[in-house]
């Protein structure tokens, strides 16, 4: 059979992104990051600072394959927490995010004095 080379750690991450996102007390952060470009871009983040586990398999077997976390420790279990916890905290501080948000809403604007008169 033919050996196909596997990434271990890219569903841990999607799933762990899904359960914290899922708990996260404020519904503004799940409707952010049910946009796809935002939640691969936060997945990027987790990605870009761990060290990534892959594995070759059959490539039969790769289809019946669950995540599993088994391939990090408690520690660094905690690690991706926090780094998805930190890029979330990121990406939401960056104005364009918001600014795409904000655009697809209609929002009415409050009357403001003008200065334009001195």
């Amino acid at each position: 059979m033919t050996q196909t080379i596997v990434n271990l750690t890219l569903p841990i991450v999607t799933n762990k992104i899904d359960t914290i996102l899922a708990a996260y007390p404020l519904y503004e952060y799940r409707q952010v990051f049910a946009v796809p470009e935002l939640r691969q871009k936060l997945t990027a983040y987790v990605l870009a600072r761990l060290p990534v586990v892959y594995v070759t398999m059959d490539s039969g077997a790769v289809c019946d394959m669950e995540p599993t976390g088994h391939c990090y420790s408690s520690a660094q279990h905690d690690q991706i927490n926090q780094l998805i916890h930190q890029g979330i905290e990121a990406l939401l501080g960056r104005p364009e995010l918001w600014q795409r948000q904000r655009s697809s809403e209609l929002v009415e604007a409050e009357p403001i004095p003008s200065s334009w008169f001195g």
